[in-house]
């Protein structure tokens, strides 16, 4: 059974006894690459390379956010001295979150912008040997991006330091409605804690939730109003079980 399948089975809603008006009620969504159960991967891929393409200027990323996880990874994570941040664009997460923490840090994007510094080309999705094991944070708000999010934090497990943390940024812009080509995930909030534990087969779990204060703002000055800005944030913070 494929991975959407599988989830949309887990929170398929109950049968209503009489007919009734549809509602909407996903609380998942999975866009599929390719005919007849066969992925194609250069299709996302390309999706991927377009999307960078058009919106180099943007970054979801922001200061505000990126200070409290790294508030909170300072408290929690011994010894750090690696990071990670997957879905990179230009590396802006990366550089502060590395300054912030004072150790090294590294971006990687499926289709790096050529003014990105200290970002490599690379799909989040893979696991990389030179990274195995080294990871102190592993940070993204880039899971929508995903053509198979377990396989994507799979990998990410795989870089984990043995007390390191990941840290996935999540809105309501990365819920269901949000989902396409370009952003072939999307799940609802609520549901996040309990795909992430499915996907991890016992081996990581979402440690806690991390609920700042402040909404959503935008890094760069806004004229009038955006849909990425003044929403609630959450940050799944994921662990290895002992």
């Amino acid at each position: 059974m494929s991975l959407k399948k599988r989830i949309t089975a887990m929170f398929a809603p109950e049968p209503a006894p009489e007919p009734a008006p549809a509602k909407n009620t996903e609380l998942f969504a999975l866009f599929e690459f390719g005919d007849g159960g066969e992925f194609d991967y250069e299709a996302y891929r390309a999706a991927q390379v377009t999307k960078a393409q058009s919106d180099t200027g943007d970054v979801w990323a922001d200061p505000k956010t990126l200070d409290v996880i790294a508030d909170y990874a300072r408290a929690k994570i011994p010894n750090l001295s690696f990071l990670l941040c997957h879905g990179s664009k230009a590396g802006m997460e990366s550089r502060h979150l590395a300054e912030r923490l004072g150790c090294e840090g590294i971006g990687t994007d499926i289709s790096p912008p050529q003014a990105a510094q200290g970002v490599v080309e690379w799909d989040f999705h893979e696991k990389n040997d030179e990274w195995k094991g080294r990871a102190s944070l592993v940070y993204t708000n880039a899971l929508d991006h995903a053509y198979d999010p377990k396989k994507a934090i799979d990998a990410w497990v795989d870089q984990l330091a043995p007390e390191g943390l990941i840290f996935i940024e999540h809105t309501m812009l990365h819920a269901p409605e949000g989902s396409s080509a370009s952003d072939p995930f999307g799940a609802h909030p609520l549901i996040m804690p309990y795909l992430i534990l499915d996907w991890g087969q016992g081996k990581y779990c979402v440690r806690d939730v991390i609920k700042p204060e402040h909404k959503k703002p935008h890094w760069k000055p806004v004229e009038g109003e955006r849909p990425d800005t003044d929403l609630d944030i959450w940050v799944f913070v994921i662990a290895r079980n002992a």
